[in-house]
């Protein structure tokens, strides 16, 4: 958005939209637990881990997931690339120590899917991330639907009561 101009002397800048307080994520809401070690080559002039490093904690998380042909079946001429990343940070990390990332599935459409991801560090959410992921076809570089298999196995992330890593028998739940 622009400043005002001349034209809209006196107009003030909108109010910033109100964001509902959301509830800090449990770990235990996540189907998927991964565990990083944190290094201090990750720590930045601040003493603390990188912002950089909460995104390649969550890349790790959801690469270990969707790379896993026993968990998520994919076609062999087709990848998951990311679309789109949102990390809000929460508190810090700090070294030495280790990270878990809790990964689940939030929705499961036509072509892509949304991932919803949280940091925690002894115990504590020190951030949380959502991306979309899409399916692409590796000849075209283009978007291509989830085949069945790979959308029925990605429902067995969505909570975690359901998300044991088995493949489940059944195909149906399917958002488009």
């Amino acid at each position: 958005m622009s400043p005002p101009d001349a034209r809209n002397a006196g107009t003030p800048w909108p109010a910033p939209a109100r964001q509902r307080p959301r509830a800090c994520p449990r770990l235990e809401d996540y189907p998927v637990q991964t565990t990083e070690k944190l290094r201090f080559a990750d720590t930045d002039c601040n003493g603390h881990i990188s912002n950089a490093v909460f995104a390649v904690c969550c890349q790790n998380a959801r690469m270990e997931l969707l790379h896993d042909p026993s968990r998520v079946p994919l076609p062999v001429d087709a990848q998951f690339v990311i679309a789109r990343l949102e990390i809000d940070f929460l508190s810090e990390m700090r070294w030495p120590g280790t990270v878990v990332i809790g990964t689940r599935c939030e929705h499961i459409g036509r072509a892509s899917l949304v991932m919803a991801q949280a940091l925690f560090v002894d115990g504590r959410c020190a951030g949380s991330a959502r991306s979309t992921v899409a399916l692409m076809d590796r000849a075209t570089r283009r978007a291509r639907s989830l085949p069945p298999e790979t959308a029925c196995a990605l429902e067995a992330f969505r909570t975690a009561q359901i998300g044991n890593g088995v493949l489940p028998s059944c195909l149906h739940g399917r958002e488009e």
